[in-house]
């Protein structure tokens, strides 16, 4: 894929979300606990693997009423199989 780094599949994508947690830190100070907790959650994604209940709770924290339930369930879906494929 055009930009995408050679690093590996687990920490390409990890440290993409990590640097836009950052940006939103630095450009947002009112998201700033939002983006914190999801660099927590990238760095706990790296240890292990959150269950689909982690996984909802990390998108009603950062998302929370601004996500239509489909989007929502969808969303909630493709942190799961990026999970399951991040080894």
């Amino acid at each position: 894929m055009a930009g995408q780094e050679a690093s590996g599949p687990v920490t390409g994508p990890l440290e993409r979300i990590t640097e836009l947690a950052h940006l939103i830190m630095d450009e947002c100070p009112s998201c700033a606990a939002h983006a914190s907790e999801i660099t927590t959650w990238a760095a706990e994604i790296r240890e292990r693997r959150p269950g689909r209940e982690e996984l909802e709770a990390l998108v009603d924290a950062t998302c929370g009423a601004f996500l239509p339930s489909e989007q929502r369930r969808l969303l909630i879906e493709g942190l799961r199989a990026m999970v399951r494929f991040a080894e």
